[in-house]
């Protein structure tokens, strides 16, 4: 099995011409969203840069999540953004959205994670890429619902996303919390269609006294047999 594990990587090496090649040994897993990989071929260097959307994206595959297969649907949010807009990742990693984002539009955003070496990342990825020229990316490593009561106490956000699928419904009563009047929530989670989340959106927002208004809904990726990883773009009014 061993042998068989390093003829494919190396096929894999010279398919791919990639410097490195690795296979998954686990699911993602944890809080940080990580997964065990095994070292099958070519150079044991897990630091890479992913280029997407004119931007340059510097990881360590064997430290944080990153998916890219999430391209299209970073530039999807990057091209409903308008200058100006104060926007908050609740769920950042290296920071995939915020610099997509920033490398456009004229923005200010508040990016979090609990992964200390997503943060590591995300601001080497700051200075990696050239930023419009009023765009600013302010990194905070932190669990976000404490994060929530200390850097972002009293503060209100035109835009949140919410890209952690998994666990995004424990957070949708922050993220209304922290969503300005008319602002938009860009809420993810892994359903195998739309009414689960439409109705979290709902419930969360009627809880404090506002309204939801659904947007946009998509299948982003398929994350299982008839299971997908949705994105549902909620618009949160205050009741009149």
């Amino acid at each position: 099995m061993y042998l068989k594990k390093l003829k494919i990587g190396d096929a894999a090496l010279k398919f791919n011409k990639r410097k490195s090649i690795y296979m998954k040994k686990s699911a993602i897993k944890g809080t940080t969203r990580v997964r065990d990989l095994e070292f099958l071929a070519g150079e044991d260097d897990s630091i890479t840069i992913h280029k997407e959307h004119g931007a340059r994206l510097k990881l360590d595959v064997r430290e944080v999540y990153f998916s890219p297969r999430l391209a299209t649907e970073r530039k999807r949010v990057m091209e409903n953004v308008s200058d100006g807009e104060k926007i908050l990742d609740m769920f950042c990693g290296i920071g995939p959205f915020p610099i997509v984002i920033a490398h456009e539009k004229n923005v200010n955003i508040t990016a979090v994670d609990i992964n200390e070496y997503a943060i590591k990342y995300l601001n080497e990825n700051i200075k990696l890429n050239k930023l419009a020229p009023n765009a600013h990316i302010t990194a905070i490593c932190g669990d976000t619902n404490e994060v929530a009561l200390n850097e972002l106490k009293d503060k209100k956000f035109d835009r949140l996303i919410m890209n952690l699928p998994g666990l995004a419904p424990e957070f949708l009563d922050l993220a209304v919390s922290l969503c300005k009047d008319g602002g938009v929530i860009h809420y993810y989670e892994f359903s195998d269609g739309f009414s689960q989340g439409i109705e979290r959106a709902q419930i969360a927002c009627e809880k404090q006294n506002k309204e939801v208004e659904i947007l946009n809904t998509r299948k982003v990726k398929s994350s299982s047999p008839g299971m997908w990883h949705v994105a549902i773009d909620c618009k949160v009014t205050e009741k009149k």
